[in-house]
């Protein structure tokens, strides 16, 4: 197979199978250093994505493709790979793979499979994954996919794609200010648009209250929030010399750009044709959130908080990777992300297991709030909204969807599931957001630091919402993610309709997010007060074992059970909507309810505890009150000097313990990467122990 050519290909990717096909107009090359060809970037049908040139030829591309990879400057060329034949969702294969084998694989055995298809390793991940990248002998990264899913030692093997990240912002930058900020405080009335001069939005635009109550906010604070929380602001570029970003000229805070590892995170970029621009998303997006306050008052909503700018303007496994966790790494409070993939695609799981160890370890452990923009109506959608995806989609993040300022769903918001708040924005007949934004001077060559008043989309809502966790945090920065999640949940306004009987809506999420409210409840925990509540929520990678037998009902129309506790994991089984489980212990967000089976705890009610029930039993204590089942005879001895005992069942979880060689173990379950779990949220490597 490995010399046969593969035009079209199905793969297990982020846990799903997805469907690809080389595209007929569109393929990729990327040069050697410092050999590539400047003239081929005035040509209109040469798009740059990062290092990779992405022509386009409406006939003949392989013959073209073939003629340029015999040229000595050319490196690497590729097709370009189209997901569920959809035309406009091109995909760059970058060379590199990721791949996780069976943990009691041998050593020799896995080196073999990479060999055989001249793989050479770039990182070694744990004991039994690595990142690989493909060589000049070897197959191109999906065949090699391909090959390695069908190899019977092989869990995981997919290779990395590159894209363009899509930011749906509905915005048209134009130079002008503005001094109205009605997302703050809606009072109904009249704005003026100062970019439009002696012009107004009309009160037929606004609905009194129909704001995210951020002055309330600030009058409870009495401040403007802390000086000391950091919001990592995730876009495709920022002018950091705005004045809105720049403040006092500590506001700015280890500038990062994740696709070279530099620290250029400006928002110029080189169109096809060889002209430049830029891009103001990112900006706009830094000001919404925690813009400096202006004598013009247009500010973000936590003008306080400082901001750590990471330039992402490529998708890809490795950038992606470096933009969380220099989030992680660099001290941040916050994340707020509003990009996405063109077209709904799985997230792989390498990223998948990233963006949740960031999740769950960030802030010294109590956990990182992540915004991630629910995505807009847009060309790349046909201009329709369609359930969340990619980003937006994962467990462990907040996802945000849009409201405008008559306390609407705005009809472009994606929706779906997993949305958790709404927030006011852009859409419908309400106006825009005013925030900072950045153009080009008439000369071309100079930026200029404007504003507008035509910002919006989720794009907006989501930042939006991270400022209004800044100011909660603020008020009691001790807080765990668990109970920011329920804080954010519980105080937010009830607008518009379709709630379940859990409160949640496929549109508004939660409800609208309330910063007066927030703020509130976090101050009435601060110093140990009270603690939110446990419902629903998730938690951040924490474990907890329930005191009694524990029953839930499920609240979503269905729900995927997985094989651990991440959608990273595979699916074993699905409950319906209004199926009740046993809760045996709750475990980074997800309740076991069986030996492995796991369910999100996001989509799960829990109803009773039967431990009040069991007095009359005649069985022992334990079998009432200890959610872990009785061994049933498995045991295993340690094979190696000395093995660390964590929390969940990989190693990004938390040491707990240390074992020693020969120490004898009973084993519990084995989850389907290979560990055994060994006692209430104790769980060991598989590979060196050795079953007795």
């Amino acid at each position: 197979m490995a010399n046969r050519k593969v035009n079209k290909a199905t793969l297990k990717f982020g846990g799903e199978e997805i469907s690809l096909s080389k595209s007929k107009t569109q393929a990729a090359v990327r040069y050697n250093p410092g050999m590539k060809q400047s003239s081929r970037r005035k040509k209109k049908d040469v798009e740059q994505v990062r290092d990779f040139e992405v022509f386009t030829a409406k006939r003949g591309i392989d013959s073209k493709l073939d003629k340029l990879r015999e040229q000595p400057d050319v490196a690497v060329g590729t097709h370009v790979w189209i997901v569920n034949e959809e035309d406009d969702n091109g995909l760059i294969p970058t060379g590199k793979l990721y791949i996780e084998f069976k943990p009691e694989a041998d050593y020799n055995d896995q080196m073999a499979a990479l060999t055989e298809l001249a793989l050479n390793i770039t990182e070694v991940v744990n004991a039994s994954a690595f990142r690989v990248s493909t060589t000049s002998n070897s197959p191109n990264p999906v065949k090699c996919a391909m090959i390695l899913q069908r190899n019977k030692i092989v869990v995981i093997a997919e290779p990395e794609f590159m894209a363009k990240p899509v930011t749906g912002d509905f915005m048209q930058p134009n130079g002008a200010y503005i001094s109205s900020q009605w997302h703050h405080e809606n009072t109904g009335g009249q704005i003026p648009i100062i970019d439009i001069p002696n012009a107004v939005y009309g009160t037929a635009h606004f609905k009194r209250g129909a704001d995210a109550k951020v002055k309330q906010a600030w009058s409870l604070l009495n401040n403007l929030g802390s000086r000391y929380i950091r919001i990592a602001v995730i876009d495709t570029g920022f002018d950091t010399e705005h004045p809105n970003l720049r403040g006092d000229g500590t506001k700015i805070r280890n500038a990062y750009n994740a696709a070279n590892r530099g620290a250029d995170v400006s928002p110029w970029f080189q169109a096809g044709d060889g002209s430049w621009g830029v891009y103001s998303h990112g900006t706009s997006c830094a000001a919404v959130a925690a813009g400096a306050a202006d004598f013009q008052g247009v500010m973000g909503a936590a003008p306080n908080a400082q901001i750590i700018p990471i330039k992402l303007d490529v998708l890809s496994d490795d950038a992606i990777s470096n933009a969380f966790n220099h989030a992680l790494m660099n001290g941040a409070d916050i994340i707020s992300c509003s990009l996405g993939f063109p077209k709904p695609v799985p997230l792989s799981t390498y990223v998948k297991n990233i963006i949740s160890k960031v999740a769950r370890d960030g802030r010294s452990g109590k956990g990182m709030p992540i915004f991630i923009a629910a995505g807009n109506a847009n060309p790349a959608s046909n201009n329709q909204p369609r359930q969340i995806s990619d980003f937006a989609a994962h467990p462990d993040v907040i996802c945000v969807t849009a409201s405008n300022s008559l306390d609407e769903s705005s009809s472009y918001t994606f929706y779906g599931s997993n949305a958790f708040i709404c927030a006011p924005t852009n859409g419908n007949d309400g106006v825009g957001i005013t925030t900072a934004t950045v153009q080009i001077s008439n000369s071309g060559n100079s930026l200029i630091h404007a504003f507008t008043s035509k910002f919006g989309g989720t794009s907006s809502a989501t930042p939006l919402s991270a400022g209004v966790c800044a100011l909660i945090l603020s008020a009691n920065p001790g807080l765990r993610l668990s109970q920011i999640k329920d804080i954010l949940r519980t105080t937010t306004d009830k607008i518009g309709s379709g709630y379940n009987a859990s409160g949640h809506s496929q549109k508004y999420g939660y409800g609208r997010i309330n910063a007066a409210r927030a703020v509130q409840m976090a101050q009435g925990l601060a110093g140990g007060g009270g603690t939110a509540s446990t419902g629903n929520t998730g938690s951040t990678g924490n474990t907890s074992t329930p005191s009694g037998n524990l029953k839930g009902k499920v609240t979503s129309n269905y729900l995927n059970v997985r094989s651990g506790p991440s959608t990273s994991y595979a699916k074993v089984g699905r409950l319906n909507k209004g199926d009740i489980i046993d809760l045996v212990e709750k475990v980074s967000g997800f309740w076991r309810i069986g030996l492995g089976k796991y369910v999100s705890s996001y989509y799960v009610d829990v109803i009773a505890s039967s431990s009040s029930n069991t007095s009359t039993s005649t069985s022992t204590s334990t079998s009432t009150s200890n959610p872990i089942p009785v061994p049933t005879g498995r045991q295993g001895r340690v094979t190696y000097a000395y093995l660390n005992v964590r929390s969940g069942p990989n190693t990004t979880y938390a040491k707990v313990d240390k074992l020693s060689k020969n120490d004898i173990v009973p084993i519990y379950e084995t989850s389907s990467n290979g560990w055994h779990r060994i006692g209430t949220n104790k769980w060991v490597i598989g590979t060196y122990i050795q079953e007795v």
